[in-house]
């Protein structure tokens, strides 16, 4: 009896464990959030090339645009090999994706902006990686802190936090610490045609382009106003 006792006890005990675990684990597909209407579009902003040129994003006026902040030696820097196939596949329907390599989590990109492409090619994700002619990949910049670039400070206040928790103080290179910060690499922004944040994705929400392939593929759909 007191076996029998014991054993269901421990039963119960793992199932509650199980039950528990279950329910922190985190829904990677669920970390993404819808943006609110604005006045603005990434249209009205200048950003910087890798040859120190300015350029105005109205120059993907019409396009739909994958925007997101990047770093070499980030654990998150293999989704640059989704990038590519993700752009071919929808590159005829108007995607295109725009990159801002950023050294403010954890350093993890300390390249100088002559040196980023070496870097990608040769490192990480290293093999002679090239990227596809219709991903976009512009100079360093500040995404959080005092010194963010106008873009980040617009798309982060047109589109919610995607999580509770930025992240460990001490890897954030960056003061001050705000709630609608960019929470590490690779955190995406989706534009539709007309400039306007649409969707907001946490780094995680991935999956090989699986989690915002749907969303794409919604804002392809649509017309320019």
């Amino acid at each position: 009896m007191a076996s029998s006792s014991w054993a269901l006890a421990l039963t119960i005990s793992l199932a509650t464990i199980l039950a528990v675990s279950c329910n922190s684990e985190v829904d990677e597909t669920t970390r993404w959030r819808e943006c609110m209407n604005s006045n603005q579009s990434i249209y009205d902003f200048q950003v910087e090339t890798l040859q120190g040129e300015y350029t105005d994003l109205s120059q993907y006026r019409g396009k739909v645009i994958l925007l997101v902040n990047v770093a070499t030696f980030c654990a998150y820097t293999q989704q640059y090999t989704d990038f590519n196939p993700m752009l071919e596949r929808y590159q005829q329907q108007g995607l295109v994706m725009v990159a801002f390599p950023c050294n403010q989590f954890y350093l993890q990109e300390p390249a100088e902006n002559h040196e980023l492409m070496n870097g990608l090619t040769n490192v990480r994700p290293g093999n002679g990686w090239v990227p596809h002619q219709e991903l976009h990949i512009y100079g360093k910049i500040d995404v959080n802190g005092d010194n963010h670039h106008p873009l980040y400070e617009f798309v982060k206040e047109s589109c919610p936090q995607t999580v509770d928790r930025i992240g460990k103080t001490e890897e954030l290179m960056y003061n001050p610490v705000r709630p609608s910060d960019i929470t590490w690499n690779f955190e995406k922004f989706l534009i539709d045609r007309n400039g306007n944040p649409r969707f907001r994705f946490h780094p995680t929400a991935w999956s090989h382009g699986e989690v915002v392939t749907p969303f794409i593929e919604q804002l392809l759909a649509e017309r320019a106003n």
